[in-house]
């Protein structure tokens, strides 16, 4: 499906050619899997998606932030603790170009593999990331406690940041500042259950509605099971995104190794 002027948020997808087995190890299942977070809180929250009005979301409350389906960062918890918050998701970064900088508190390994993925970005697609100078809009890649690895969708004003705790990898950095261009999770695409089905039963209900289709989202081309935008396949080692083609391998969903064909596609023509 294809949304023309690609407003709203952007689900990613590809013409799938490769087949094999549908299951997994127990070693594949726990290294492509979200997991909940012992004694999270959630909260109602009112957000505005461009092109769609107003939306109520449940937002998990992780380290002061009201997190959206695990890494996307709506805003403050302090400041938005009356469960309203209003943001535009169609804002693009001019002149294709997101300015940067580093926290001081950000290790170097960290920084090595921000330049990494900077570099595969700018290597497969029209962005660019430079260091700031002085523009008022612009990302700062800091430190994260615990597992978070988050980012703001879209430009939303000022400095914004893009989370990272030890564990992000240089496609999970990938994957965040796909968020910060614009892009939002695949399987939230309005045509999703023509590719994969839900398996509500296993996932808890505080993150059942992380899975919902979005109102305001766009689909381009045909579902993108090896997009880096999408969830992994299991929750809490539970398969909880089945394709409805056996021959699918749910292990392709989820992968973190670099954008897909159609990531770059889409990408570059939010960004031409």
């Amino acid at each position: 499906m294809r949304k023309t002027g690609f407003a709203g948020l952007i689900g990613l997808s590809l013409i799938l050619a490769s087949c094999s087995t549908q299951t997994a190890t127990t070693d594949q299942a726990a290294q492509n899997t979200l997991a909940s977070h012992p004694g999270a809180t959630f909260q109602n929250v009112n957000w505005r998606v461009e092109g769609a009005g107003d939306q109520l979301v449940k937002a998990e409350v992780r380290d002061g932030q009201l997190l959206f389906q695990d890494d996307i960062v709506l805003g403050d918890a302090d400041l938005h603790s009356q469960g309203t918050y209003t943001t535009n998701t169609a804002t693009r970064w001019p002149n294709r170009t997101i300015p940067y900088t580093f926290n001081a508190s950000l290790s170097t390994t960290m920084r090595d593999r921000i330049k990494q993925a900077i570099t595969n970005i700018q290597n497969t697609t029209n962005v660019r990331l430079v260091a700031r100078t002085s523009q008022a809009d612009y990302i700062e890649f800091r430190p994260a406690s615990g597992t978070t690895c988050s980012s703001s969708l879209g430009r939303v004003g000022g400095r914004q940041y893009v989370n990272l705790a030890d564990r992000c990898t240089t496609g999970t950095i990938m994957h965040e500042v796909g968020h910060t261009m614009g892009l939002f999770h695949e399987q939230t695409r309005p045509d999703r259950d023509k590719a994969v089905r839900i398996l509500w039963e296993n996932i808890p209900a505080d993150w059942q509605s992380q899975y919902e289709i979005r109102s305001g989202s766009a689909g381009y081309g045909a579902y993108d099971f090896d997009s880096i935008m999408h969830y992994p396949a299991y929750f809490d080692g539970k398969l909880a995104i089945q394709p409805l083609d056996a021959k699918i391998d749910v292990n392709r969903m989820g992968q973190r190794n670099g954008y897909s064909a159609t990531d770059r596609a889409v990408i570059n023509a939010m960004y031409p």
